[in-house]
C-alpha cells in the first residue's frame, strides 16, 4: 500500500484524508478513510466479482457510543482525482450496536469499467459514513484502526475462473519467486521434512498389475508448505489414474480408436510397441482461497484440478 507521499505500508492499511498517517487516535475527527491496495500482480481476465470486506468493531470507549441514531449509511467510492470526482460503488446501512461485524461492499463495477482500458496498478476506495446527510466519525462506528491485528486489516476479495491455460504452478512460482526446477527442488525438500520416515514393504511376490482404473491421490497444502498462503481448501481429493492397459480393452474405459490399435499391436509384439497409458480421460475443477503475491485475498476457480474418470490413450 502507498499514500501520497510515497511512504509504503502494508496492503489494506487505511490513509487518512489530507494528513497521510495510518494512526486514527492523532486525528480528533475521521470523516474518511482511504483503503490502497496494490494489485499489479493480480490477474485481471476471468474475474467474475470482487467485494471489500472491512472489519468493524464494537467501539471501546462508552462515550463514543452514545450517538444521536444507530443505524447509518456507509458508502465506498473509488477515490477521487484531480480529473474525476469520486465514484460510488456501494453503500449499505449498519447498526452501531450490530458489531463486530464484516461490513462486505461490491466493488465488482469499477473492475468492469477498467476491464477494457489501461490495466490497473494500484486500486484506491474510499470509506464515509453518513447521518442524514452529514458526516460521522468513522471510528465512532467501529472502524478505529489502532491495536488492530493483521487479520483484522481490510480484505480485497476477487473471485474468478481461470482460462484454460492458466495453471495454479504459475501461483506457486509467483509466491517463490523462482523457476520450474528450483521450486521442484523445493517441493520435494520440504515434503521430505514434513514426512515422517517410513520404511519400504518389500514384495513378497509378482502379482498380477490391475488394470486402468482411478485411484485415490489425496493432496495435502498444509504438508507441502502451502498453508501460509492458502487459506482453504487446505486439503481435497485429487484421484489419479493408475493400471495397465492390456488386451482386450473394456469398453468403461473409452479408448481411442488409436489406442485399441496399439494395444493390439503391443499385445503381438511387446519389444516394438509400448502399451496405451492410463490417463484422465474427464477432469473437473475447484475453488482456491489464497493470498496472492501482492497479499490480496484471491478466490479462483482451477481447471482439470480433480480427476474423474480414466482411460487408455
Amino acid at each position: 500500500m502507498r499514500d501520497d507521499e510515497g511512504v509504503y505500508a502494508r496492503d489494506g492499511v487505511c490513509v487518512r484524508q489530507g494528513v497521510f498517517m495510518c494512526d486514527d487516535e492523532r486525528h480528533t475527527y475521521v470523516k474518511k478513510q482511504k483503503y490502497i491496495f496494490n494489485i499489479s500482480a493480480m490477474e485481471k481476465e476471468g474475474l467474475l466479482g470482487a467485494e471489500l470486506r472491512i472489519l468493524r468493531t464494537r467501539p471501546a470507549d462508552p462515550r463514543r457510543q452514545q450517538v444521536p441514531a444507530t443505524v447509518y449509511n456507509l458508502r465506498i467510492s473509488k477515490c477521487p482525482t484531480d480529473r474525476q470526482k469520486p465514484i460510488l460503488l456501494d453503500s449499505c446501512s449498519v447498526d452501531i450496536l450490530d458489531a463486530p461485524k464484516w461490513e462486505v461492499f461490491n466493488i465488482w463495477k469499477l473492475f468492469k469499467t477498467y476491464r477494457k482500458e489501461q490495466p490497473l496498478t494500484q486500486l484506491c476506495l474510499e470509506l464515509e459514513a453518513l447521518d442524514r446527510g452529514r458526516a460521522v466519525d468513522l471510528r465512532s462506528l467501529g472502524f478505529g484502526r489502532a491495536g488492530r491485528h493483521t487479520k483484522e486489516k481490510a480484505l480485497l476479495l476477487v473471485s474468478g475462473r481461470t482460462k484454460k491455460r492458466d495453471l495454479f504452478f504459475n501461483e506457486v512460482k509467483a509466491r517463490s519467486g523462482q523457476d520450474d526446477k528450483t521450486v521442484y527442488e523445493f517441493l520435494f525438500n520440504q515434503r521430505r521434512k514434513r514426512r515422517a520416515p517410513h520404511t519400504s514393504r518389500q514384495a513378497k511376490g509378482k502379482k498380477a498389475k490391475p488394470r486402468c482404473t482411478r485411484r485415490p491421490l489425496h493432496v495435502n497444502f498444509k504438508e507441502m508448505g502451502w498453508d501460509d498462503w492458502i487459506i482453504a481448501p487446505l486439503d481435497y481429493e485429487a484421484y489419479h489414474c493408475e493400471g495397465v492397459c492390456d488386451f482386450p480393452l473394456r469398453s468403461h474405459l473409452e479408448p481411442t480408436n488409436h489406442a485399441i490399435i496399439q494395444t493390439l499391436m503391443n499385445s503381438m509384439d511387446p519389444e516394438s510397441t509400448p502399451p496405451s497409458c492410463c490417463v484422465p480421460t474427464k477432469l473437473s475443477p475447484i475453488s482456491i482461497l489464497y493470498i496472492d503475491s501482492a497479499n490480496n485475498v484471491v478466490y479462483k476457480q482451477y481447471e482439470d484440478m480433480v480427476v474423474e474418470s480414466c482411460g487408455c490413450r
